[in-house]
This record gives C-alpha cells, structure tokens and sequence, in this order.
C-alpha cells in the first residue's frame, strides 16, 4: 500500500492531520501491478481525519485516479467528473475507483487524488494525493 501527501488547513496537526494511502487490486482482491489484457483493476484509497476539528467539518470530498500512460497518450482521469463522498461525521473513509479501460501492452502510472469543497460547494485548501504506482497490461 502506498502512502501519499495530506494536506491539512494551517492550524495544529492537534486540531486537523490527515493521512491518505491507496492500493491496486486485482478482481481477487489480491495486489496487482502486472494484469492480463482484459482485467479491470481496482484503486483503492483510503483516508483519514485526525484532531478534535473533525465533528466540525461539513461538505464533500472529490476522489479520482489519474492515469497516465508511460511513454504514451492515452491519459485520463477516472471517474469525471470526481466520486463524491459526503463528509459522514466519522474520521475515516474507503473507496474503489474501478478502471476497466487499460488498453493491453502498455504501462500506466497511477495517482489517486483527494480534494475537499465546504459545506457551500466551495473549494478548500484540505485534501491529498497519493502515486499509487505502476501497472503493466499484458497482452
């Protein structure tokens, strides 16, 4: 499991920390870096909210993949426009962003990426991204 950036507003990381960390599964289940042509492969992200700031918040979050394909251009964002997860009082979250269009024979890097709109649907200087990796589509 890879572990990436949080970013938090700048107050004590008593008051807010986060940690954002995300795997690539195979349809068993199992972690995948190396899939047979065909597969879809899961991103999953996981998140969490530290501090006594956290009952507070209100809003949602917006999660999506970028995958990039190395030395070529099928690059795209997965799923647009971003997943929606409400803010749900609790301090940690899952979600699986399913990628089903990785063409075979080529290598993609993926980046799961976090980001936080208030309450009033505006955006906030409060999530994070994660390099989940790379994945090689067999032939």
């Amino acid at each position: 499991m890879a572990t990436g950036t949080f970013q938090t507003v700048p107050v004590p990381t008593t008051a807010l920390d986060g940690r954002i960390s995300a795997i690539v599964l195979d349809p068993g289940g199992n972690p995948a870096d190396v899939v047979t042509k065909g597969t879809p492969v899961t991103v999953r992200v996981d998140w969490n909210l530290t501090g006594f700031l956290v009952p507070l918040l209100a809003g949602s979050w917006n999660l999506h993949v970028s995958v990039d394909e190395i030395g070529g251009s099928h690059d795209f964002n997965h799923p647009t426009p971003p997943q929606s997860v409400p803010l749900n009082g609790t301090s940690g979250y899952q979600q699986d962003i399913v990628l089903t269009t990785l063409q075979a024979g080529r290598t993609y890097a993926l980046v799961a990426s976090l980001t936080y709109r208030n309450a009033a649907g505006a955006p906030a200087p409060l999530g994070g991204y994660v390099n989940v990796g790379t994945v090689n589509v067999l032939l």
